[in-house]
Parts: structure tokens; C-alpha cells; sequence
């Protein structure tokens, strides 16, 4: 009897195809760019804020060049005793730390950036803050070499504040 079939030795297994590699690595991107979305501000946690108008208001280019600054009333009265909280990017702070603060955030920044836009710090204070107050926080800022500031608010009418 012939054999119908012939055993021809172990081909081994076949190669993986690697065309779908582009397309998993371009979803995983898409998948971690839209999950990872930017952290909102946690300035809440710790004040009461409540911003003041404006008429006016532009936008600013280049967000990832912000140091944020926040004055509210603490929501912790018992934690922290007085009359407005400074904090510096979400973290509570005292004015004289200012300065470290301001180095730190530079160090932080692209270099290259760093020199075409500058560090911006953006001033959210909230609308019954103390002037004297948010004088010192600006005084701090002059003897850090920061002079480019923004003031953060929503657009209304000023004169409703």
C-alpha cells in the first residue's frame, strides 16, 4: 500500500508578523494621551476661592511655562489660622518661600522655552483678599527676577466684584 501522505520533517513554527506592530503602538499612544489627561488644580482642597471679574482677558501661549499661585480663605481654620492661605502650585506655603519656589519651578521648565517664553506666574487671588497681602506676594516675586505675571479671573463685569 503507498502512503497518500509523506511526513517531511518539522518545518518549526512560523515567523510572528509584525504588521500590526505600528498600529498597536499608535493606539496604546492614543489610549495613554487621552487617559492621562492633565491634572485639574486641587487648589480647593485647602480654600475657598472666588475669582474676580474682569473685562478683559487674553490667553496665554505657552501653558506648560505657569507657575501657579493661589490666595483663598482656608477651608481649615484650625490647620491653618489665618485670614488667607497662600499656596504654590497646590500646596500650601508662606510668602517668604517665595523665592526658593520660583527657583525651583525655572529648574523645572525647558531650558530652551525658558528662554524664548520666560516662566509666567499666574495669580489667582481671590477678590475680597487683602491688598497688603498680595503686595508682599508680588514684592517676593521682584526679588525673584519675576516679573512676568498674570492675574487669573473670569470675564464679567469689573465693577460687580
Amino acid at each position: 500500500m503507498a502512503q497518500k501522505f509523506k511526513r517531511e520533517g518539522s518545518k518549526g513554527t512560523p515567523a510572528i508578523s509584525t504588521a500590526a506592530l505600528p498600529d498597536i503602538v499608535f493606539m496604546l499612544l492614543f489610549f495613554f494621551l487621552i487617559a492621562s489627561a492633565i491634572k485639574p488644580s486641587e487648589y480647593d482642597k485647602y480654600i475657598h476661592l472666588e475669582k474676580a471679574k474682569a473685562s478683559s482677558m487674553t490667553d496665554i501661549v505657552k501653558k506648560d511655562m505657569i507657575a501657579y499661585l493661589y490666595i483663598g480663605k482656608p477651608k481649615n481654620k484650625q490647620q491653618f489660622p489665618q485670614d488667607y492661605l497662600l499656596l504654590l502650585n497646590d500646596k500650601p506655603a508662606q510668602v517668604a518661600d517665595i523665592r526658593g519656589w520660583i527657583g525651583d519651578e525655572a529648574g523645572k521648565k525647558n531650558g530652551q522655552d525658558l528662554i524664548e517664553y520666560g516662566l509666567t506666574t499666574q495669580l489667582t487671588v481671590d477678590k475680597s483678599a487683602k491688598v497688603g497681602f498680595v503686595q508682599a506676594i508680588k514684592e517676593q516675586l521682584s526679588y525673584a527676577q519675576q516679573f512676568n505675571v498674570s492675574y487669573a479671573g473670569i470675564e464679567g463685569d469689573p465693577d460687580e466684584n
